[in-house]
């Protein structure tokens, strides 16, 4: 938590401005500084909350919530668990949607057996089982390549199976890319897969956003079924697994490349209708900045 000192150059800005709202991404130290700010200056505040800020840091939460003009987050997942710890809080739906002309598709479509994967090298994004996938595919029917994006704390461990299972031609973990790097990646890969778990402190995810921008890439989607997951994956377009099971993950992504190249560009095509009509940035922009001005009349 940052001192009223610290927080005072941020209020002085606000007050010279005539800015009138606050709104903070994360409800954990974020939210607590606008709450605080807010009170300051006598103005609103608005919150969207995540993932981590409500499950691992959920201290203060209820007050953080019930005290703004308007909380959000981005599945209904997260939307009743928040409605639940604070049920007299202004709580709503706002998706994290993606830009369909900025993720929009300019290459055919691969007939590979590639996978990507995109996220923080932690537990709950759940990449030690799509290691443990990868080799059980390769006993019947090999991939060519699995690509990890992402960095984090469990970088070695991932490493040392990876090495175990004699998978280091086949998994690749890149580190971090650009933008760019992931959108092309995303383009070239066969499939995605975003096998989400519940971490074991309980920290978990909502709906990641490279599932829509890979959907709007018109790229099928492999997918747990936790979490905000099920909210947004259709068997049109991916398919969804119980979380933890490997065998089911391989089982799910072969069934997907099984495909030909025209029935998998028929897949995208229809994920990424999908996910334009529903997780759109420019309309769940505009959803937020209503429900900020409809609270504060």
């Amino acid at each position: 938590m940052r001192s009223l000192r610290a927080l005072a150059p941020a209020a002085r800005r606000a007050a010279r401005g005539g800015d009138e709202h606050l709104h903070a991404h994360f409800a954990a130290g974020a939210a607590l500084d606008a709450l605080r700010v807010s009170r300051l200056l006598g103005m609103s505040y608005s919150v969207t909350a995540h993932g981590y800020d409500i499950y691992l840091e959920p201290r203060n939460l209820r007050e953080k919530l019930e005290r703004a003009a308007v909380a959000t987050s981005g599945c209904e997942y997260t939307v009743r668990d928040l409605r639940a710890v604070a049920p007299r809080a202004n709580v709503h739906e706002v998706i994290m949607g993606v830009d369909g002309d900025a993720f929009a598709r300019t290459l055919s479509h691969p007939a590979g057996r590639t996978v990507a994967a995109v996220g923080r090298l932690v537990e709950k994004k759940g990449f030690a089982h799509l290691i443990d996938s990868a080799a059980v595919l390769g006993g019947t029917v090999p991939l060519d390549r699995v690509t990890i994006v992402g960095d984090g704390p469990l970088r070695a461990q991932l490493t040392d199976r990876i090495r175990r299972h004699g998978l280091e031609r086949t998994v690749m973990l890149v580190g971090a890319l650009a933008p760019s790097a992931v959108r092309r990646l995303l383009e070239e890969a066969d499939l995605l897969a975003m096998p989400c778990v519940i971490a074991a402190d309980g920290d978990r995810d909502s709906m990641p956003v490279v599932v829509k921008e890979a959907l709007a890439m018109e790229v099928p989607v492999v997918a747990s079924d936790e979490v905000g997951l099920p909210e947004l994956i259709r068997p049109e377009f991916g398919r969804l697994v119980p979380p933890g099971d490997a065998q089911a993950l391989a089982g799910a992504i072969a069934d997907l490349l099984a495909f030909d190249a025209a029935e998998r560009a028929a897949m995208g095509r229809a994920g990424r209708a999908h996910v334009l009509e529903t997780c759109d940035v420019t309309r769940e922009t505009a959803r937020l900045v209503e429900l900020i001005e409809s609270a504060r009349r």
